[in-house]
């Protein structure tokens, strides 16, 4: 096995562009902060997302930036929080797509 394939068939972080890593860094943010949230593991963390970005099409890397984005505007010792987060996740997609979009008269 060559050095840029790990054990699980994943390429290597090692030669992984910087533009790649910051990516996948914030990918896995909004794993890690729903994780928390839901106390549920890494790969059902990765199937939410997942599972947002198809329904809404909007890219994996776009909504897990706007999930992070807005987590600062969340009460997080509200014993609400997870309803703020599944609230955050169902228009997270809305949020990205404003964020894209040029300020007016720009």
């Amino acid at each position: 096995m060559s050095d840029a394939v790990e054990e699980r068939g994943q390429p290597s972080l090692g030669r992984a562009s910087p533009e790649l890593l910051a990516t996948r860094a914030v990918i896995e943010q909004a794993k890690g902060a729903l994780m928390l949230v839901y106390g549920i593991d890494a790969e059902q963390a990765f199937g939410m997302l997942r599972k947002r970005s198809q329904a809404t099409n909007v890219k994996l890397r776009a909504l897990a930036a706007q999930l992070i984005a807005e987590i600062p505007t969340l009460n997080l010792t509200s014993p609400e929080l997870r309803t703020q987060v599944d609230h955050l996740l169902l228009i997270a997609h809305t949020l990205a797509e404003k964020s894209r979009q040029p300020p007016n008269g720009a």
